[in-house]
């Protein structure tokens, strides 16, 4: 009950999670009364938590919404000491964009035509092998393997190759 980094770090994945979701933190609609967190992990993170609105978009726009998904709950992790810092946090979604962006390249490459919307996108892997359609920083969370990193190299490379033991998700 004190306000810490660690702290902020857990709202801040509760604001991504009700973004992602379109719920409140405590919401009608979710079953049980649960809370979006708990909702979240008990769904275990699955696309059918996404706001339907968002559902419609292209493959690609999914799967980065997903590996966003997987970065707001490892910001939830109800072991502080388990959370990323903000820095992590910021690090892992702009290698998200960083993928984005190498697929359009890779498609101009390709194609000779700027990429849009192709939903060839998300079966595509990255010049590093980051990235495949089950391969997102949520499938990785889902697994309990978030390092613990305290340095600006870090990426959500990291997270998908750690063989940490000591992230604990505390899916139900």
């Amino acid at each position: 009950m004190k306000i810490t980094e660690k702290s902020d770090v857990y709202s801040y994945g509760v604001v991504v999670l009700e973004v992602l979701t379109g719920k409140q933190p405590i919401d009608p609609t979710i079953p049980d009364g649960l809370h979006v967190v708990d909702w979240v992990r008990q769904k275990r993170g699955g696309i059918e938590v996404l706001d339907p609105s968002l559902r419609s978009r292209s493959e690609s726009e999914i799967e980065e919404m997903m590996q966003a998904l997987g970065i707001a709950l490892l910001c939830v992790n109800s072991s502080p000491d388990e959370r990323p810092t903000m820095k992590d946090v910021s690090a892992m979604l702009k290698e998200i964009k960083h993928e984005r962006e190498e697929y359009a390249k890779v498609d101009v490459l390709l194609k000779g035509s700027p990429a849009n919307n192709d939903h060839s996108q998300g079966n595509k892997k990255s010049s590093n092998g980051v990235f495949g359609t089950s391969s997102s920083a949520a499938a990785m969370a889902k697994q309990n393997l978030y390092p613990k990193s305290n340095n600006t190299s870090f990426s959500v490379s990291s997270l998908l190759y750690s063989s940490s033991s000591n992230a604990k998700m505390g899916f139900k």
